[in-house]
């Protein structure tokens, strides 16, 4: 019995590696599967002839199966099973060895190509390192060298516009006031490049404390007044009474740059006489501050750009409305700075209304 058992164990182990060859080789490549069929077919005459050998053991089952220690059986069992089964895994070896060498020198070669593909990249990639820190020193540096002249520069022009030093001739006040308006535009660029500069840098700080949002839109009103008349908008306050604080942590100053962002550019782009409403809602972890214009919308191609850098409705030469296109791409990145997040909806010539979500201060 001892032999017996041997054999069925052997006959098992045969069969696991003919079952094991079949299914790992459907989805080889085809250097490698060259010879794989002949090898399998030799472990497969194995187990024909292992089983055979088990069969000299036992009586016949039946007329139709050859068992028993009879000649044909032995010529089926010697000569066709292991014969037979070591032929085919020789030829098989002997086809599939060399594909399977060709396919190792394929993948050293590869791997060589990817290695100097990879030492490549680290070069650029600190090339460009090195252009990006240049970069951002040389926006800073002169970022920096720019804002004390401009500062002068705009104070002048301020006392001149507001005829501290007497009145002007129409055609040069409107001089003065298209260079006033000018040297404002830019003090506002140089101030959104730093921003987006220490944003990249990741050495924007946020000062945090408890800040109420109600309060918070209630102050952007007062402190943007001024540019909505200008624009010939006025901020409401849509909010019902909201009995309860609505406290998030946050840094104020940054959360009312945002605020003043979507606000600016919602008079810029309100018709004449028209309200921009402010409103604060929540939901069960958030307090969510928007901003409603009634001005012509954004259209749909543009939302996928909407809060990219340099990112303007109207990019044409010929905009009448000004802006660095940095504003809402700052704004971003502050709000999700503060774990928040920041969208839009809006329908083409029915208004947009920009919103900014806060997590809720425990």
């Amino acid at each position: 019995m001892t032999d017996v058992a041997l054999e069925i164990i052997r006959a098992l182990v045969l069969f696991g590696i003919v079952f094991f060859l079949w299914i790992s080789g459907r989805n080889r490549f085809e250097q490698s599967r060259n010879g794989w069929k002949l090898i399998i077919a030799g472990f497969g005459l194995l187990l024909f002839g292992s089983i055979l050998d088990i069969s000299d053991n036992f009586e016949s089952l039946n007329r139709f199966v050859i068992i028993g220690d009879t000649e044909t059986e032995a010529f089926l069992e010697k000569f066709v099973g292991f014969l037979g089964g070591f032929v085919f895994l020789a030829i098989g070896l002997f086809k599939w060895i060399p594909g399977v060498q060709a396919l190792s020198d394929l993948v050293s070669l590869r791997t060589q190509d990817l290695e100097e593909i990879n030492e490549k990249l680290v070069i650029e990639i600190e090339e460009r390192k090195q252009a990006e820190k240049a970069k951002q020193e040389f926006t800073s540096t002169v970022s920096h060298e720019l804002r004390t002249p401009l500062t002068s520069i705009k104070g002048t022009l301020g006392l001149i516009q507001s005829g501290t030093i007497g009145p002007l001739p129409d055609k040069l006040q409107s001089m003065i006031d298209v260079a006033y308006a000018n040297s404002d535009r830019l003090a506002l660029l140089i101030d959104d490049i730093l921003d987006m500069e220490k944003i990249q840098a990741g050495k924007m700080e946020l000062h945090m404390e408890p800040v109420d949002v109600v309060s918070l839109v209630e102050e952007a009103i007062e402190a943007n007044k001024g540019y909505g008349d200008k624009h010939g908008v006025t901020f409401v306050n849509a909010n019902a009474v909201m009995n309860e604080k609505t406290l998030v942590n946050g840094d104020k100053n940054r959360l009312m740059q945002v605020l003043s962002n979507l606000m600016s550019n919602a008079a810029k782009f309100s018709p004449d006489g028209e309200q921009v409403e402010l409103s604060v809602t929540q939901d069960s972890s958030t307090f969510r501050i928007n901003v409603k214009d009634n001005g012509p919308g954004i259209p749909e191609e543009c939302r996928g750009a909407i809060f990219e850098k340099f990112t303007q409705v109207d990019s044409s030469d010929t905009r009448v409305k000004g802006g660095t296109g940095l504003g809402l791409s700052i704004a971003k990145a502050i709000v999700e700075q503060h774990g928040g997040a920041i969208d839009y909806y809006s329908e083409t010539g029915g208004g947009c209304r920009f919103f900014f979500n806060l997590p809720i201060l425990e």
